[in-house]
This record gives structure tokens, sequence and C-alpha cells, in this order.
């Protein structure tokens, strides 16, 4: 074998090295190691070791104190020596002590010289190098080479390039490795070429492996990662599912608490029972506004062995302020609300307990400790006055403290009724403006009826024990003479708790109740007008203008009464009974507070349907246009046109055709409500006039004219406004057309029915014909473009379409009362399902396109189904008030789009309702009644392990 591939021993038994690299290590340390690497790996297999031993002093040499003997034995050791040459080499002091330790120890034929940097030159006349150009070489070499020396030129090499990789460097390589190696540059060359191709093979075959083990662990990732959402969504199906069964349960025993569960199934996944849950929910509470506190867990620590703990609200008069104060409130004083807005506006650090407002809500009347009344500036919460009834430091005796507290409606008098500690009973007059005692009368027991008429010009009194009635001149401070009551009901001591006296109408009217009867006396002619025998009950107001009722049951159940004492609508359900309930003037707002601190406001304009009022005028079916944007009156002579959602007239013309029905009749209005568009056709005839009418002028304009084929009778005609007013969209001469109003010209869009209707958004036409349904968008310039087409089934007979406002889908009612729900994009459709009526009417769509109305009427009932637009599940019947019985047979419901998140139905009483409806909508309405979350015992127990978020944040 050759001596490059023998492995000698030292002389120190050490093992011999191949080469011995010298360099300057302050500008050619990078090159070195790359050229010691090279010549250690060249050839050779990455799988094996490395092919020659190269020393390079930074990397190899012990830390030792002779450096000097260190280096001498690495020379000692090596086979060659390779200078790496460069001007800072040739001037390195360890550079040339090597040098001349190789050339006095070895020979010049074992060493290689690599150029680095610098010049080198040979001079062959000299047979040296010449040294006047020679730079890169130390000194000590002058006159060693017989001959011209091994060198390789590394100078042309960039840091980047110092790799085998890069060929020209690998030449360079397998150059200084020949003589070492004893081999051929070429098959150096040749070897490492081929290890290099093996390499590359076996790193993409590598690489080939790790992407198929990335794709299948990626997979494997996204396939558990899928079967964890799938798992975790049939979860969420299933938590909703029961939350909305549960809402179902609380719907008659809790309204308020089944909102809450409706609200977290919704929240937890969007389903059609949630969607149900929401949609009864609403319908159970109808008439509350908010609930501005919860009821308490537990009430127990707060009872006392004879009551319960009490809270006290009172409202102002005006409706626009209420007054809270409970023993399970943390807060220490009276809250303050604006009922409009449902939010608290201020907390008044007051001590005592909110007795009285004044009209405008800006007094309040507190009841302090001791037979004191306070007075507060509700704007500030700042104290304005303090009054005692003489007879404070003697209360420790006399607990039962003050009964009767009222406040003039223009908060300038305070009257009280109390007892003393001798069991003396007095009413009280303060001047509010500076506390000072007007008058002081005494009757027979404190629980005395007082009241203000609505100047503030007398106070009157009614003591039922007494049977009279006597009146308190402001003006003049002093006392009518009492007139007698005959007949009246007198206390007694079973009913001493419910004993009470409500005055109302300016305090010419009262009512006296005991725990189970109730009175109305006329004081003025001095008579009772009215009595009822109630049921059990905690408490009991008076609406002081209207002469309305509002009565807290035992149960828990808030219910009105009108004047005659007859039950009337029930208004909601607390947790616990009422322990004090408040009602405006009106009769329209209502703050009603628990034994366990619940507060919730209610109202009769009704959440889920408020009366549209318009002029007082009555409405009867059909007088509602398709789009609900007008209702139509048409009267002798004349026609009306109001706006549903303003409640003002948009105007009248002098034409109104009696002898044609309305379903025979078409109306449209413009986009700016200028104009009325009004298409009518005689019963019977084929013939029928389309005109254009001025509001603010009420005359015809010019663009009209008589029409040819025009059906009448079962399928009402349909005329409507595109964008931009200019054009009408309607059926006329046997085919749909689109009249041009500047030049009353008509340009066809498609042959075919008259049963046609328009999206919200005034876009997207639909056209019912006996092949199917024709989908048309309107270019906004001056034609309509065919999008989709899609069948109906064979059985379907369709009456009347809805489309929802984007013109994404649309829905028919059919002569079996089936609705039938269409994609109009995919052609994909739903029947739905659920109760079917006998006789249904129009359908129409909520904003968001979820849920769907169906008029309907049966013998005994007229209302609205309310579908699921997705899935045409059924999730509640709304029935109309009055039920039916005092309507005629053909009265059906009418159901129409209304403005903003509304629909608006016309039924048997003549009124247009307007009602709330979507589930965004119904979301923002119920989260108004239970803005809480849900109890952590229940979230528990439903929503374990799942990441849900309270709903009304």
């Amino acid at each position: 074998m050759g001596k490059a591939e023998v492995r000698a021993a030292a002389s120190d038994g050490a093992k011999q090295r191949d080469a011995f690299i010298s360099y300057s290590q302050r500008k050619n340390a990078l090159l070195a190691k790359k050229l010691q690497r090279g010549l250690e790996r060249l050839a050779v297999s990455r799988f094996r070791p490395m092919g020659m031993s190269v020393f390079r002093d930074v990397t190899s040499l012990p830390a030792t104190h002779d450096l000097w003997q260190s280096i001498q034995r690495e020379l000692a050791r090596s086979r060659y020596l390779i200078l790496l040459a460069s001007p800072e080499a040739a001037a390195s002091p360890w550079v040339a002590k090597e040098v001349d330790y190789w050339l006095r120890e070895r020979d010049s034929e074992h060493l290689i010289i690599a150029v680095a940097s610098g010049e080198i030159e040979w001079d062959d006349r000299a047979g040296d190098f010449d040294w006047q150009k020679t730079t890169s070489l130390p000194r000590n070499l002058a006159g060693r080479f017989t001959s011209v020396p091994l060198w390789v030129d590394l100078r042309e090499f960039e840091e980047a390039y110092y790799s085998l990789r890069y060929p020209p460097f690998r030449a360079a390589v397998a150059t200084i490795a020949s003589p070492l190696r004893g081999r051929p540059k070429e098959e150096l060359e040749h070897d490492d070429f081929r290890q290099l191709r093996f390499v590359k093979r076996l790193s993409w075959s590598g690489v080939a492996l790790l992407v198929a083990l990335l794709v299948l662990a990626v997979y494997g990732f996204f396939d558990a990662n899928m079967q964890r959402r799938e798992a975790q969504a049939q979860a969420r199906v299933s938590a909703s599912q029961a939350l909305a069964a549960r809402s179902g349960q609380l719907l008659s025993a809790s309204p308020n608490q089944a909102a809450q569960y409706a609200l977290y199934a919704e929240e937890t996944r969007s389903t059609p029972d949630s969607r149900r849950a929401l949609a009864q929910a609403v319908a159970a509470a109808p008439y509350a506004r908010r609930r501005l506190q919860a009821d308490a867990d537990s009430v127990t620590d707060k009872e006392s062995a004879t009551r319960p703990a009490e809270t006290d609200v009172v409202l102002s008069a005006d409706g626009t302020t209420a007054a809270y104060r409970s023993a399970f409130d943390q807060v220490q004083g009276v809250r303050l609300y604006n009922v409009r807005s449902a939010q608290q506006s201020r907390v008044v650090r007051a001590e005592g307990t909110p007795r009285a407002l004044s009209r405008d809500g800006r007094v309040l009347a507190t009841e302090v400790y001791l037979n004191r009344v306070q007075l507060w500036d509700t704007r500030t919460g700042k104290l304005l006055r303090t009054m005692a009834t003489g007879h404070a430091e003697e209360l420790p005796h006399a607990v039962q403290g003050l009964y009767a507290l009222v406040l003039s409606p223009d908060g300038r008098w305070v009257g009280a009724s109390h007892y003393t500690a001798e069991g003396e009973a007095f009413v009280v007059v303060w001047s509010a403006s500076d506390g000072r005692e007007i008058t002081r009368l005494p009757v027979s027991e404190a629980r005395v009826g007082l009241g203000f008429s609505a100047d503030g010009s007398r106070m009157t009194l009614v003591d039922k024990d007494r049977r009279e009635v006597r009146e308190f001149l402001t003006d003049s401070a002093h006392w009518e003479t009492a007139r007698s009551l005959p007949g009246m009901s007198g206390g007694t001591a079973e009913a001493l708790r419910y004993s009470e006296v409500l005055l109302f109408d300016g305090a010419r009217k009262a009512l006296t109740r005991t725990s189970g009867r109730a009175e109305v006396w006329d004081l003025e002619r001095r008579r009772r007008i009215a009595v009822r025998l109630l049921g059990p009950y905690e408490d009991m107001t008076v609406a002081e203008g209207k002469g309305t009722f509002l009565v807290g049951g035992k149960d828990g159940t808030v219910r009105l009464y009108d004047a005659a004492l007859r039950p009337g609508m029930t208004l909601g359900r607390l947790v616990r009974p009422a322990s004090t309930i408040a009602m405006s003037a009106d009769g329209t707002q209502m703050a009603v507070a628990s034994y366990g601190g619940e507060l919730n406001l209610f109202t009769t304009g009704v959440r889920r349907g408020q009366h549209v009022t318009l002029g007082d005028k009555e409405f009867t079916f059909g007088d509602l246009t398709p789009d609900g944007r007008m209702a139509v009156r048409r009267t002798e002579g004349r026609t009306e046109f109001w706006d549903p959602g303003t409640g003002r007239r948009l105007g009248r013309i002098p034409y109104a055709n009696l002898s044609v029905n309305l379903e025979d009749t078409a109306y449209t209005l413009s986009g700016n409500k200028r104009y009325v568009g009004m298409q009518s056709v005689e019963v019977g005839e084929v013939k029928g006039r389309f005109d254009i009418w001025d509001l603010r002028t009420g005359r015809r304009t010019n663009c009209g004219g008589a029409t040819d084929g025009v059906s009448s009778g079962l399928i009402r005609p349909g005329v409507f406004f595109l964008p931009g007013d200019r054009y009408v969209v309607g059926y006329w001469n046997g085919a749909v057309e689109v009249l041009d109003t500047r030049t009353c010209t008509r340009g066809k869009v498609t042959e075919g029915s008259d049963n046609l209707a328009l999206s919200g958004d005034r876009r997207t036409l639909v056209i019912l014909n006996g092949e199917g349904v024709d989908t048309w968008r309107w270019d906004g310039d001056h034609a309509f473009e065919h999008v989709a087409h899609t069948t109906l089934p064979t059985e379907a007979q369709p009456m009347s379409i809805g489309v929802d406002h984007e013109g994404k889908q649309a829905a028919f009612s059919d002569r079996e009362s089936h609705v039938y729900v269409v994609q109009l994009a995919s052609g994909q459709r739903v029947r739905a399902t659920g109760y079917l009526p006998h006789d249904t009417s129009d359908v129409a769509f909520s904003r968001d396109g979820k849920l769907l109305f169906q008029g309907f009427m049966t013998e005994n009932a007229r209302g609205v189904r309310v579908l699921d637009a997705g899935t045409g599940d059924q999730l509640d019947v709304w029935t109309t008030d009055p039920p039916a019985g005092s309507v005629q047979s053909n009265e059906g419901m009418q159901v129409v789009p209304g403005p903003a998140n509304d629909i608006l139905t016309l039924g048997p009483d003549h009124k247009i309702v307007r009602r709330t409806v979507g589930v965004e909508a119904w979301h923002d309405l119920l989260c108004g009644l239970v803005s809480q979350p849900l109890p952590a015992r229940e979230r528990d127990r439903y929503l374990r392990g799942l990441d849900v978020k309270g709903p009304c944040r």
C-alpha cells in the first residue's frame, strides 16, 4: 500500500497525522478550517470515518503551558506540511518557526503551498522565488527549492464558496489531497462526486420519507382534530337541545328563567330547538321589558319570624324614573333607574326606604327610621330636606312607622300618616321647601288613603274606619269639613296587613282593599262603583291617571285589572311573590319588586306585538301592501295612504272604487314616499287600469292608462317601484313588464303568470308560473336578468309568495296550507311541518331570513305560525287578541314585512300590530330580561367541558 495509506506510529506512540496546516490565524482561520474539513471528507462516505487526519492548531492543540513543544510534537507526527500562504502568514513568527522546524527536521518535498492571498512568483534563472515580487511566503523558504514547488492557488475563492459542493474548490482540495492520499486527483474528484450524488439521493429519499411521515402526521392531526370538533359539535347540539327543553319546561312557571335558558341554548349552538325556545320565550313574556335585578338564591338569612325581607320600589307618575332598595342588595342606598333606557342612572346614598317620587322623577321621598321623611334630588343625589313627625324620640315603643306617604306632583308638599307611642294616629302635611309642618290632623288609624290633585292644590284624605273623606287645601292651609262615605267597609284585625286605600284620578276616586276584597269608590259622588273578591295576593297599586290596577299575586303572577276591577292581561311572573309594585299615571309602565330582591319592568306596549296607531283608523284584511310600506284605507270618494313605520299619513287621492276588492287591487309606494302606483281591475273583468298618483298634490300623473290581460279573484295583482323610482314592474297585457315612468313606455321581462313578488331591497323579482319559479335580478339600470329557475312539487298549488329582504329565498303558501321554502340560487327546498291550520294567507320572512311567519285562520282562532326557514320546523303559534268568536268567519290574518326587524300583522281586531322578530332581535329583547349569567350549578350541569360564553355580553 502507498505511504499515504499507512498509519505508522510516532516515537511517542501517538498515531501519525497526514498533514499539518500552518497559517495566519488572524487572516485565514476560516479558509484553514474549510480546507481541513475538505481534506478529511473528500471522497469519503458520509457514513464512514474521516479519510485523513489533518492538524489545525486552533482546534487541535491542548491547553498546555509549553505551546511550542505541543506544536513540535504535532509537526513530528505529520507527513506533510501545508503552508497556507499569505502576507500575514509571511509576517507571522509562528509560521516562520513552523517552517524552520519542518525544513530542519524533514524536507521541502513534503511541503505543499496553498496561496490564500498575496503574490507568489518563481524565478527560473535564479532557481528560487522572485523575492522582489513574492509577498505571501516567509523568507526562510529562500533557497530551499531546487525546482518549482507544488502550489495551489486559492485566491479566487470567496468565503461563500469554501465548500466541496463548489466544483473549483473541490478541484483545488483534490490537488492538495492527491499526494497525501497517494491517488490521482481525477480519481478523488470522481469518488467525491459519486459520494455526493449518493448522499443527495439518500437525502431526497429521506426528505420524501419525512414528507410522507409529515403528511401522515398532518392527516392524523387533522383527522383527530376533525373528530374532536365533530364530537364537540355534537356535544354542543345535545347541550343546546337540553337547554331548549329546560326553557320549555319553565315557560309557565318562570318566563324570565325560560328566556335565560333559551339564550344559552342559542349561544351554545343555533338549532331549530334553540330558535323555538327563543320564540316561545318572547311569546311567554310579551309585556316584560327588563329584569333590572335578579332574585336572590336564598332568602332564609333575611327572613324574620313574622315576615319575609322586603324590597321596595316606587315609580314616577310620568314613568321615567324608578327608585329601588332591597335587603338583598349589596349597594348601600337607593338605586335610581332611567325607565326608558332601562339603565341605572345613580345610587342615592340614603339610609331610608323609597316611598314616593314627584311626577317628573326629580324629587325622591324616603322614610328614615324614627318617623322621618327625607327629600333627595335625583339628579345630583344630594339631600334636600329632612322632616320629622315630632314623635321620633319615643318610636322604639311604637314600631309601626309611617304608613301612607305622598308627594305632590310638583314636589312642593309632603303628606304622611303615622302612630305615636301612645297608639294615636295622625296625618301630617309639610312644606317641602323648608320642611315646615303645615298641619296635623288626628285620624282613626294610620292606614288611611292620601292623595294629591293633579295641580297639587288639595290633598284628599279617606278614613276608612270613620267612613269619611275630607280635603286639605294647600294654598289656604286648612281642612274642609269631612263628608261621609256610607257603606264603605272598615278594616278588621285579621286584614290589617292588607288594609289599604289607594287614591287615583286626581284623588277623586279611591280603591279600598283587604286580603280578598277590593272596592272602587267615587269620592265626589260618595258611592261605590265597583267591588270584586280577589284571590290571594301580596300587593296592589293603581295607575293614578288611568284608573287601571296592578295586582301581584302570592304565586308571583303580575296581572292588570281595569277600572271596574275586571281581570285583564297577565304581564308576567316573578320567582317569589311581589313585595311592592308601582305604576305610571298612564298605566303603561310598571315596576315590580319581589320578596327575593327581583326587580322587573313591564310595559303594556307589547314586546312581541305593539299596536300601530294610524290616526285611530281601522283597517281590514288586505289593507297592508305586500311589502309592508303602506296601509291603504278607502272611503267613499277617496283613498288614504298611511306609513306603518312612522304612524303618519302619507297623503290621499280623490279616488276610491269601492266595488273593487282589495284582493283585485295593487298599490306600490316609491322609495321617496311621494308617489303611489295603483292597479285595479273590476270583478270578473279582464281589463284594468294602472295609474301613478302624486301624494303631495293628490293628482294623477300623466303616466297611466288601461291594461289588458289582468286576472282577478284568487291571486292578487302585484306592482312594485324599483330602486331609483324611475321604473315600475308589474303584470300587464299578459306579461311581466317594466314601465319607464319618464317616457311612459313598457318593456317586456317575460311571458307568464301575474303572481310575482319583489325582495325587500327591491332588486330580486320572483315570478311563479305553471312550470315553477323564475328568479330575475334588476341590473340597477333598466332591465332584469334571468338568474335561476326552480321547479316545485307537482302537488303544490301556491297561493301567495314571500321573498326575503336580500332575495336569497322565497316562500310559497299553497291551497292545502302547506308552506314551501325555496333557496333561489341552489333550488333546494323544504316543506314546513307542524300544526296545519284550516286556512292560511300571507307569508313573510324576518329581516335576517332565518324565520318565516304565516298568517292562519281556523274556526276558533286567528294568528301567526312561526317557522324555521332553514328546516321548515314549526317553532311556535301566536294567536291574536281578542280570539275568534267575536269576528266574522271570513276575516283572516295578513302578515307582511315591517320596518327594521319587524313584521306587520292585520287581524280580525282591525288593528295593525308591529311585532319584533328575528333571532338577533329576540336575543336583544330577552337579554334585556335576563342579562345575568346562568347559575354556576346549572352551567356545570348543561355545559361542562364546553367553552360557552354568556349570551348577553
